[in-house]
């Protein structure tokens, strides 16, 4: 019993690291202009921006995905008591963990967000990640269920 909540936790929390990576690229990509919101900021959106636009969506959802795998990875080998991957992935976490932050406070420091659009492009960035987040750490837990 208490290995399955065990498990259970490991998978909320790898679903949780994507959700909050796929975020953290969103936060990213807006800060640089190049977020999801591209092409909803003008009527006549031309292709730079469209481009722009279904980039972002690839590097969200990636983001998301492929951060729950690694994190997927890292608890189930952290579990199995493997040292060399616990410490490799811990230094990479706070290092990710430093980059949002960083991000976060950027963003914070420009006056122009906050409209309907931003709500909308970080609703569907929330949205996106949450299901990609979630097939990453479905993929990590059932190739770990084959080994």
């Amino acid at each position: 019993m208490e290995a399955d909540a065990l498990r259970r936790l490991h998978y909320a929390a790898a679903i949780a690291c994507g959700v909050f990576a796929a975020l953290s690229v969103h936060i990213a990509l807006t800060v640089f202009g190049a977020g999801i919101d591209a092409v909803l900021r003008d009527a006549a959106a031309g292709h730079r921006q469209q481009l722009a636009s279904a980039l972002a969506w690839w590097a969200i959802g990636g983001a998301g995905f492929f951060s729950a795998w690694g994190t997927g990875a890292y608890l189930i080998a952290a579990a199995r008591e493997r040292a060399f991957v616990f410490r490799l992935a811990q230094r990479f976490l706070v290092a990710v963990a430093f980059a949002v932050a960083t991000a976060g406070g950027i963003m914070s420091r420009s006056g122009n967000l906050g409209g309907t659009i931003d709500v909308i492009a970080g609703l569907t960035a929330l949205t996106l990640g949450l299901i990609c987040a979630f097939c990453g750490a479905r993929l990590a837990y059932l190739n770990a269920e084959q080994v």
